[in-house]
């Protein structure tokens, strides 16, 4: 579909809207809904939504970032048809007590532009992991923060101009580490991640249901006698919810994926764990149309190289309803490849991105394989310099191109700056774009099966306290470096 504009742009995107409200609010309509996190995993697509004619659809690469260090985690196209970006700066907000990472977001338009920028921040070091647009318009962001309490959760609810609507931090006797939030059908929020326990138990998955109004409606962790944690929390149809993580308390080798699907109340409907020998993690999942799963992870037990142990893979599930296999493959080179962020596409494929240190021209580049239903792959491109280049986050945009964020060290204005690109459907950008390259690899059958665990450890009550904050919010105003106009 392409863009349009004026008038018809405003009421096809207020169409598109009311048909997502409606399949949120009623799991009958099996709307694709557009309303993705940081990879994390939290998409299906919109089908109905429009974007201001400014260029071509797709066909840009920008750079945004100071003197030191930018990172972004988390990027979703808005329903005015440009972006919001959430992760954290070292660049801006020095203060007479030294440099601090900042929450930073930036709302971009559809060409990259900046439309604002803003940190919110306390004394100490404070960085988002996940951002998603919420149904009035706002946005809801996931942190960790040390300024307001010893490696506790921040949840920032902003309205649509980045000001606070509200702000709290959840504090307990044990430090979360979160990596995924979503707004759910009940107007409310769920938080994955981890807590960390002190010596012999060293972490959980660690689960938050919260209210509308940031008030905790339920919380658990999940695990066994060792390490076990959470990176990616999707909402099911059934109003239940998949997680995906790692666990080092079950399964056949070092550490495997663990997935865990729940109930709406957070009881355990299944648990599984697949791998192998040697090291094993899933980093994003979410439902598909089909009722299944679809997971990418990492990978040393089942490495391209036949290299077990030593590098790491991509690897991709596909999962039935019940958690079994359909199928599963491993993509990679000769070097280090860890897949970030995966997202089913409007045309029954998959999109992935992550880091390839196997291929392109620099010590690590984004990698971006488009899959098919099957797991063949359809096209794959690295996007990088002589340094390092990370993608973390990738999601399918409303013309059926691609929006990536990460971070760059090889165009950066300092250390690491946020790079954002904007892919065409075939992964290109701009001819004038020469960081891009075609990789020739194809996807291998791996052999893992999924075994039954059984959580051991599931405590309902950790008592984390709501405890309002009282961040200092400062807009930035760095420009939008265009590096293939």
């Amino acid at each position: 579909m392409g863009k349009v504009t004026g008038n018809r742009s405003k009421e096809i995107a207020d169409l598109g809207f009311r048909i997502w409200n409606l399949g949120i609010l009623n799991p009958q309509f099996q709307i694709r809904n557009f309303n993705a996190v940081s990879c994390l995993l939290l998409s299906t697509s919109i089908l109905v939504i429009a974007h201001p004619l400014l260029s071509a659809p797709g066909g840009w690469a920008a750079i945004y970032g100071g003197a030191n260090t930018d990172r972004a985690y988390s990027i979703q196209e808005t329903r005015d048809g440009g972006y919001i970006v959430a992760g954290w700066t070292d660049s801006f907000g020095v203060t007479d007590r030294g440099r601090h990472r900042k929450v930073w977001i930036l709302k971009l338009k559809p060409d990259g532009a900046v439309e604002w920028q803003k940190t919110y921040s306390g004394a100490n070091d404070d960085e988002a992991n996940s951002i998603q647009q919420t149904r009035d318009g706002g946005y809801i962001v996931a942190a960790c923060t040390l300024s307001f309490g010893d490696g506790d959760l921040w949840v920032l609810k902003l309205k649509a101009d980045g000001t606070i609507d509200w702000q709290k931090a959840y504090w307990g006797e044990y430090p979360k580490v979160v990596e995924s939030i979503q707004q759910t059908r009940d107007g409310g929020y769920i938080v994955a991640g981890k807590i960390v326990f002190f010596a012999p138990k060293p972490s959980d998955v660690w689960l938050l249901k919260l209210r509308a109004d940031g008030a905790v409606e339920w919380e658990k962790a999940y695990g066994g006698e060792k390490w076990d944690e959470a990176h990616s929390i999707h909402e099911t149809r059934d109003g239940g919810y998949i997680v995906a993580g790692e666990t080092w308390s079950f399964g056949a080798g070092k550490n495997d994926i663990w997935f865990l699907k729940l109930r709406p109340d957070g009881t355990i409907e299944w648990q599984k764990s697949y791998g192998g020998a040697n090291g094993d993690g899933a980093e994003s999942i979410h439902q598909t149309v089909d009722g299944g799963y679809i997971v990418v992870g990492k990978t040393q037990s089942f490495g391209t190289e036949g290299r077990g142990g030593e590098i790491w893979d991509f690897w991709v599930l596909k999962l039935r309803p019940d958690g079994m296999i359909e199928w599963q493959k491993t993509y990679g080179g000769k070097g280090w490849d860890w897949a970030r962020c995966i997202q089913e596409t409007s045309d029954g494929g998959y999109i992935v991105a992550g880091s390839t240190s196997s291929f392109g021209g620099g010590d690590f580049d984004l990698w971006v394989l488009k899959l098919r239903a099957d797991g063949a792959v359809e096209w794959q491109k690295t996007y990088g310099g002589v340094k390092e280049d990370h993608a973390y986050s990738i999601r399918e945009t409303s013309d059926g191109g691609y929006i990536v964020a990460g971070e760059t060290w090889s165009f950066g204005a300092g250390e690491g700056d946020i790079w954002v690109l904007e892919l065409r459907p075939d992964g290109s950008i701009v001819p004038s774009c020469d960081f891009v390259r075609d990789t020739s690899i194809s996807g291998k059958d791996s052999t893992a099966t999924g075994s039954t665990t059984r959580a051991t450890r599931i405590t309902r009550d950790i008592n984390v306290s709501p405890i309002d904050t009282s961040a200092t919010v400062r807009d930035t105003n760095v420009p939008a470096r265009i590096l293939c106009p």
